[in-house]
């Protein structure tokens, strides 16, 4: 008898290293999307420097955006210019990533107060109630923010967050990651892989958003390094003492839309169909075509045309 191979697939090797540190070809329109102007500022909540930049002019209708854990502003840059011509579009670093601060505690309470400083700082509620999305842990603090702060909203959407029963609810953070740094750029570029782990064919988009997460440092033997951008004790120091989010979805003081990437393996069917039970049937669900969890970099143009429609008039008046 045949024994059946048990053996784990080996892992693929990270999307970077057949670049050996130079930029893969970008089609023109992220050329075009990248020459846009924004303006970049910084605003201080509970004593930590929080960063954001913006696009579109002041005093056009606003729009937040808040990226995934231990990402920052810069995922955005495929999709915030495509909103700017009719918006002022906010995208911040959360403390403990990107450029801003790190803490000695990180809490959901005060990810909602950045959110709400970042905007008003930035511009977004200058015509009034801005629309807010997250992105993964990003649509957590959105909830948050909505549940904290929803009568100060238009309208959250929430793009590829897994809502799970109570019981089953992650209630820990994953496990801590980051601290190494890395003789060269380069090295550290061949190291960048998603997480959680996915394929991505827009090898441009990885490539960009990988440069904007590293910083110089200095190694433990003196010499010049890179490392990432992002608090490498993040998940330990994270406090979330907050109910499930299944059970806050009649507290948000606001509306909601529900994104995720048709082919995710977080949101998946089974996930998706006790959202919408959970969120009524009144709420708008998308699922993005030929998109994994990352699908603001699988599916930058869809997602930016999908909430050009959804945050535009008629929606969460």
């Amino acid at each position: 008898m045949n024994k059946k191979n048990t053996a784990a697939s080996p892992r693929p090797p990270a999307p970077l290293i057949q670049f050996a540190g130079e930029k893969p070809p970008a089609p023109d329109w992220f050329a075009n999307a990248l020459a846009k102007p924004t303006e970049a500022g910084t605003v201080t909540v509970e004593g930590a420097t929080v960063c954001w930049k913006a696009w579109g002019q002041r005093g056009m209708p606003g729009l937040i955006l808040v990226h995934g854990g231990v990402a920052h502003k810069d995922w955005w840059d495929s999709i915030a210019p495509f909103l700017a011509d009719t918006r002022r579009v906010v995208a911040l670093d959360l403390t403990g990533m990107g450029d801003s601060d790190h803490r000695e505690r990180y809490s959901m309470d005060t990810y909602a107060r950045e959110v709400i400083a970042a905007g008003e700082t930035g511009g977004a509620f200058d015509a009034g109630k801005p629309f807010l999305v997250g992105h993964s842990f990003g649509g957590f603090v959105s909830l948050a923010t909505a549940t904290d702060h929803g009568e100060k909203l238009r309208g959250v959407a929430v793009l590829d967050s897994p809502i799970r029963p109570a019981d089953e609810q992650r209630r820990s953070s994953p496990p801590s990651r980051g601290g190494t740094v890395y003789p060269s750029f380069q090295a550290a570029m061949e190291r960048f892989r998603l997480l959680p782990e996915q394929p991505c064919a827009n090898a441009f988009l990885l490539d960009h958003i990988a440069r904007q997460s590293l910083k110089q440092a200095t190694r433990p033997d003196g010499s010049p390094g890179w490392t990432w951008k992002f608090d490498p004790k993040l998940w330990d120091k994270l406090h979330y003492d907050r109910p499930p989010p299944a059970q806050l979805a009649d507290r948000l003081n606001t509306r909601v839309a529900l994104f995720r990437g048709q082919d995710s393996r977080l949101v998946t069917d089974e996930i998706w169909a006790f959202m919408r039970e959970t969120f009524g049937p009144e709420t708008s669900m998308i699922s993005i075509p030929d998109a994994q969890h990352h699908l603001i970099l699988d599916q930058p143009i869809a997602v930016a045309a999908a909430l050009e429609v959804l945050t535009g008039p008629g929606w969460g008046v």
